[in-house]
């Protein structure tokens, strides 16, 4: 991409109505041009994208556009500020949710995550994927406990065959104390799915729990190469210390009984 040329074309006139989408564009430009210099300040981008942002101002179609183009191009910080506003829009709410899911998700904000997840299930009740999410996150983060494994439960009588449903179920399960049936769920599910590092933490210590060491090991492996929230880290360390001690005991020996007969 020539970001010079797209920032000399935008310094041409005027765009008339799309006026916020020629000073967005420059910003772009400019935000590029600055990082494969390596300079951190930018003035000249905040500058041209807070114009822009002040034109697209209480317009819901050009925030809705800005907010898409600022997702598009990495912009975290803008993309949040727009689609938080764009949410206030019924017709557009879906589509801000969805974002500032993803956009919550990568930054491992998990606070704001839970907030987005709750508003998205109340608009969206049935959707056992988004209950089930929002009854793992609250587990982790200690919200809401008790509601959180109901949650988890209707997302799995809803969807018992997604994987994110019935790992969310089995996790819940554990941390009730019923880890045999949270292990018959996991193991009925196909192991290819399950090394998603946010689902493997989950089955590692279901496993660990019902004494699949060697098969837990898999999957501590797989949550330690991706990208964790920090509630997710806390469990994966839990994991290695139980994986460590069940490592390290000693499988007792047999031992004859007193009256057996000593060899000759």
């Amino acid at each position: 991409k020539s970001w010079s040329r797209l920032k000399r074309w935008t310094r041409i006139g005027s765009w008339a109505d799309a006026e916020y989408l020629r000073l967005a564009y420059g910003a772009i430009a400019e935000r590029h041009l600055r990082s494969r210099s390596g300079s951190r300040t930018n003035s000249e981008f905040e500058t041209l994208w807070q114009s822009a942002d002040g034109l697209a101002l209480s317009r819901p179609e050009r925030e809705l556009t800005l907010a898409r183009l600022a997702t598009k191009w990495q912009l975290a910080n803008q993309a949040e500020d727009l689609w938080v506003r764009v949410e206030q829009n019924p017709t557009m709410r879906r589509e801000a949710l969805d974002n500032l899911r993803q956009l919550y998700r990568a930054k491992g904000e998990t606070t704001k995550l839970y907030e987005v997840l709750q508003r998205l299930h109340e608009s969206s009740p049935n959707e056992a994927p988004i209950t089930a999410d929002l009854a793992r996150l609250g587990l982790d983060i200690a919200e809401n406990i008790e509601r959180s494994h109901q949650l988890a439960k209707e997302a799995y009588d809803r969807a018992p065959n997604d994987v994110d449903c019935a790992v969310t179920y089995a996790f819940s399960l554990h941390r009730l104390g019923r880890n045999a049936e949270a292990l018959a769920i996991i193991q009925s599910l196909p192991p290819d799915q399950l090394h998603d590092p946010h689902a493997a933490v989950y089955v590692a210590l279901v496993l660990l729990a019902g004494s699949e060491v060697e098969e837990a090991r898999g999957y501590i492996d797989a949550a330690e190469n991706g990208k964790l929230y920090p509630e997710e880290k806390k469990l994966i360390e839990e994991a290695k210390t139980k994986l460590i001690a069940a490592s390290t005991t000693p499988v007792p020996v047999d031992s004859p009984s007193p009256s057996a007969t000593p060899p000759l």
